[in-house]
């Protein structure tokens, strides 16, 4: 017997409103996939597929570009177990990559045809394989360069008595006591030292690079094994993602779960050498909760 739709209106603490509809069925019925066709567009009908949709969402379909990865991850999907084409905690992702015909790159923008791709593990209870850069971003200094005057109220001297200034950034001082904060007079989050304010990020350039690199991503699950000495992966669940909102990637820097990377020296020259100003979340597995629109395309039952 199927069983309906279910619709859910939740009252926020804003005092807005969210609407949720779970469709589920104990067998299958044909009508199914008339009803997910009829909220969600080009869902998939087999057991375990979800949307996430919010209400000012346009019906989703799948463009040219999506459909050709798809195509892509199918025929990956369809030879099993592969080895690992890479040692360490990076071959999952390089594996696949390589196996849908995407080089290998430090490009600043996405990686198939404005769609990112992130691989990892079904084992949600494993540990995470480390961080992930979302993107880089200099702040707004507050500080007159150059950077050697930066690296000045920043740095310290460190083992070797070279001023540097290696420090993740959170909304908790660290041992320099810098941390980060949203601003309360403006959409913005700023970088304080002690109780000064040293730099800022305007809200509207962060949502900018955050569209520029994740625009739209896909999330590839992966089994893995040790086979014969190897590694293997087994590419099998693909959820595709749209929509990242500022307001998500806020919340996340709130709970600490994205942060900010000073990685700046002087060099013996007494030029200042940096690094870049790196974004990174903690868990990749996080990564999904900065979309608003969620839809799982491909899944193995298995």
């Amino acid at each position: 017997m199927a069983a309906g739709p279910i619709f859910t209106r939740f009252k926020l603490v804003s005092g807005e409103s969210a609407y949720f509809v779970d469709v589920a069925l104990e067998q299958l019925d044909p009508r199914f996939a008339s009803l997910t066709t009829l909220f969600f567009g080009a869902a998939p009908t087999s057991p375990g597929a979800y949307v996430l949709l919010p209400l000012d969402a346009p019906q989703f379909l799948i463009d040219e570009d999506l459909h050709e990865l798809l195509g892509r991850f199918d025929r990956v999907k369809a030879m099993g177990w592969i080895d690992s084409l890479r040692s360490g905690h990076t071959g999952i992702g390089y594996t696949f990559e390589t196996l849908v015909g995407i080089e290998e790159n430090n490009h600043q923008l996405a990686d198939f045809r404005g769609i990112e791709i992130k691989c990892k593990l079904r084992n949600e209870s494993a540990s995470p394989s480390g961080k992930i850069n979302l993107f880089q971003l200099a702040p707004r200094w507050t500080i007159p360069g150059p950077n050697r005057k930066r690296l000045d109220v920043i740095g310290a001297p460190n083992a070797d008595g070279v001023l540097s200034c290696y420090s993740q950034v959170t909304t908790t001082p660290n041992n320099k006591d810098l941390w980060l904060s949203p601003s309360s007079s403006n959409p913005a989050l700023d970088v304080f030292k002690h109780e000064d304010m040293i730099g800022q990020w305007e809200h509207q350039k962060l949502a900018k690079r955050l569209s520029e690199k994740h625009s739209r991503a896909v999330f590839v699950s992966t089994q893995s094994r040790s086979h014969g000495g190897l590694t293997q992966y087994r590419y099998s669940h693909l959820l595709y993602c749209e929509r990242p909102h500022i307001d998500r990637f806020v919340s996340l820097v709130a709970a600490r779960r994205i942060v900010f990377e000073f990685a700046m020296r002087l060099s013996m020259q007494g030029r200042v050498r940096n690094h870049g100003y790196p974004w990174r979340l903690v868990d990749e597995r996080d990564l999904e909760q900065l979309f608003a629109f969620q839809i799982q395309l491909r899944q193995d039952p298995r």
